[in-house]
């Protein structure tokens, strides 16, 4: 027993969770993007419980309405932590977008393969289209995750564009809708590559760069930001400007940062600028707390939770919601919330290890062009 006890007070986990933590602007990403992974593996649950529920969903799909367009704060945070992006150069910021596709692929094949282990397909065509038309097309992915290391791969590559060439961004911009233009032509899905996504993801990250730091937001702006950002999710909806708004007319209808999903684009951004005030004040206040901490642990290492959380999904989210009663109460979304936090703690920490080596693979494997360069260049001095 005190082997045991000896080994978690060695573990990282203790030490993000029990010993004091400074403050700084990288420990408060740390912090926020935490907590927007927690909100994730609540949010998925949640869109299986209205379903579960059916006709008697009610708070659930308020949580939803009020939780689910908040992921473009991802792409704020990814911005904040990338403020001299324009600086670097072309084969480094490309290193790190092809190591996001990479991640996306991975994160596919693995959900592919818990698919076809789990449930199987009614034939081997039915099988190999599953596989090869995600990895193809860049859209329709097995694990839910995929399509967001996608998206945050191109918005990367956009706003790198944007910030070293305007004229090279705009002919960027310009073959990209005639690829997709053309796609369409030709049968490809709506979405390919997620397209409608990169838009608000782009300037998202855009804006993400120019930040301040959270520890110069006063609380009296984060809970004004906090109640309006509120207050605009329940609201927005398409064509709110004509027939103005409505807290409870349509709750089926979730704004999302994809083209066609917005509600009006005028009042999602607003609202995600605002969401991310108080998220920044929030994680600068609690991050030296228990529930900071907690949080800070997810947010150190959100490319491979992140990626568990896809599997996750996958191989026990159905499962737990078989089991559920069809009454909506707030012991169970307390009850989902704790297990879902449990759960990806306990599953990343005993797989710790093959999450961070593959992770390492992934990142090794995208330098292989930038490395062959580095060794031409050298043997060139060389010479």
């Amino acid at each position: 027993m005190q082997q045991v006890i000896g080994f978690l007070r060695n573990s990282r986990a203790y030490d993000l969770l029990f010993k004091p933590q400074t403050k700084t602007p990288g420990d408060v990403q740390e912090v926020a993007r935490g907590y927007l992974l927690i909100a994730v593996f609540y949010l998925h649950a949640m869109i299986g419980v209205a379903s579960y529920m059916g006709d008697q969903a009610w708070y659930s799909l308020i949580q939803l309405k009020l939780l689910a367009p908040n992921v473009s704060a991802f792409f704020l945070l990814n911005g904040m932590a990338a403020p001299a992006l324009g600086k670097k150069g072309p084969s480094s910021v490309l290193h790190l977008s092809v190591a996001l596709f990479l991640f996306a692929m991975i994160s596919h094949v693995i959900g592919f393969l818990i698919l076809l282990i789990g449930v199987g397909y009614a034939s081997n065509g039915e099988a190999a289209r599953a596989l090869f038309e995600p990895l193809l097309l860049g859209t329709g992915y097995s694990s839910f995750v995929g399509w967001f290391f996608i998206v945050l791969a191109i918005a990367r590559l956009f706003a790198y564009a944007f910030l070293r060439s305007k004229p090279v961004f705009l002919l960027i911009v310009g073959v990209s809708v005639l690829a997709i233009w053309i796609g369409k032509k030709l049968g490809a899905p709506d979405n390919i590559f997620e397209w409608r996504n990169w838009l608000t993801a782009t300037l998202f990250f855009l804006i993400g760069m120019k930040l301040p730091d959270a520890r110069k937001i006063p609380g009296w702006a984060a809970m004004l930001a906090l109640a309006l950002t509120l207050l605009l999710a329940m609201i927005n909806r398409h064509g709110i400007f004509r027939i103005g708004p409505c807290l409870t007319c349509d709750l089926h209808f979730i704004s999302q940062p994809m083209v066609g999903q917005y509600g009006s684009i005028f009042v999602y951004v607003p609202q995600q600028l605002l969401f991310i005030i108080f998220l920044l004040w929030a994680a600068k206040i609690s991050a030296p707390l228990l529930i900071g901490r907690t949080a800070r642990f997810f947010g150190q290492a959100s490319l491979p939770i992140l990626l568990l959380h896809g599997w996750v999904l996958l191989i026990l989210y159905p499962s737990m919601l078989a089991g559920m009663p069809r009454v909506e109460t707030p012991f169970l979304f307390v009850a989902i919330l704790c297990t879902a936090i449990v759960v990806h703690a306990l599953l990343y920490s005993c797989l710790t290890w093959p999450l961070h080596w593959l992770q390492a693979q992934v990142f090794k494997l995208s330098q292989i062009g930038q490395r062959r360069q580095k060794v031409r260049r050298q043997l060139a001095t060389a010479q």
